[in-house]
């Protein structure tokens, strides 16, 4: 996938106020770490994850999803009547149905002439959604186009404490929903623009996206629970990774010293170390990790680092930026951009 049109207009994000530490989550299941002999301190010290946040009680993933995307309008200056296609591309919904970026469209008073439709591929979705879009500007379907995610994992959260908790603890058990207690919530949004009508020339180069989904059932989930085989799934999909950015750099033509920054899903310190040192040999310090206090944002997690690393002047102009996402499944995209 290469693009010539396509120009990232700006972004938006969105970090509840509510900190719940892991300490906290470690609490709940005091019990549970006193029958297996686990230490305190266990999750934090094998992901890295200090804390995460939730939404206020009663928040509706749709809303989230719409103040990041009342925050990316207002950033770039464009009304809510440019927009011709929102997709949103978060894990959680409001609902099965209808789409719940029929509630964000509505929210965000977009024209009845706006595509309005859900893409949820995991954590990989929003990357996954930035592709469809660029493709309809590329194609000259459009010219702009809204991507929203917001993710709220409260409720699996308890529910996977409470089921801890009723059952006979076991180190499997425990170690099949560790994944649950690393999630935290966060909203973000991008606005992608043609080319003729961007205020930046900030471009969407193009991206490459590889898959094994032999191995679609390391990590599974409902609303109410999630059970990772986590150490099988980070070692075949650091495989994935690679053949995605082996690729990636041949199709832009580029070479490690050229990338600048690297935006990632992040799901552990250890995974992040070890996919960008040692498994892709990037040279330190070019990533920005937030998850050791927003923790495992799924499909949110590469693209709020990005917005806030560019927020925070990590991301200068004329660098050039690769965002990694995966999801389970297992899938990956790399995408490409000139800032």
């Amino acid at each position: 996938m290469l693009y010539e049109n396509v120009c990232i207009e700006g972004m938006g994000y969105v970090i509840p106020d509510n900190v719940v530490t892991t300490a906290w989550l470690e609490e709940q299941i005091a019990p549970v770490y006193k029958a297996l002999g686990i230490p305190a301190g266990y999750i934090e010290r094998l992901t890295g994850i200090k804390e995460r946040r939730w939404w206020d009680v009663g928040t509706r993933v749709s809303e989230a999803s719409s103040w990041a995307g009342a925050r990316a309008l207002e950033n770039t200056g464009i009304a809510p009547g440019e927009i011709q296609c929102l997709i949103n591309a978060s894990v959680c919904r409001d609902y099965i149905e209808p789409a719940t970026a029929t509630f964000v469209h509505k929210n965000l008073g977009l024209p009845p002439t706006a595509m309005n439709f859900d893409m949820i591929n995991a954590c990989l979705g929003f990357v996954n959604a930035m592709m469809v879009v660029a493709n309809m500007i590329e194609l000259g379907q459009i010219d702009t186009g809204m991507i929203v995610a917001a993710e709220d994992p409260r409720e699996g959260q308890l529910a996977t404490i409470q089921a801890l908790l009723e059952n006979p603890p076991s180190k499997e058990s425990l170690r099949d929903n560790l994944a649950s207690l690393t999630l935290g919530s966060g909203s973000v949004a991008m606005v992608l623009r043609h080319k003729s009508k961007s205020q930046t020339g900030k471009r969407l180069l193009g991206g490459y996206f590889y898959g094994n989904t032999q191995f679609n059932h390391l990590c599974v989930a409902q609303t109410k629970w999630m059970h990772t085989d986590s150490s099988t799934l980070m070692r075949e999909g650091a495989k994935v990774v690679i053949k995605a950015f082996e690729s990636f750099k041949r199709d832009l033509g580029w070479t490690d010293d050229r990338i600048d920054r690297v935006f990632t899903h992040q799901v552990s310190e250890p995974q992040r170390m070890f996919n960008l040192y040692h498994i892709l040999k990037l040279r330190d310090g070019i990533d920005y990790p937030t998850l050791s206090y927003l923790g495992n944002t799924a499909s949110v997690a590469a693209p709020i680092s990005m917005a806030i690393g560019v927020e925070n002047g990590f991301v200068k102009d004329g660098d050039h930026i690769c965002m990694m996402g995966v999801g389970s499944g297992i899938n990956s995209i790399i995408a490409g951009i000139q800032w």
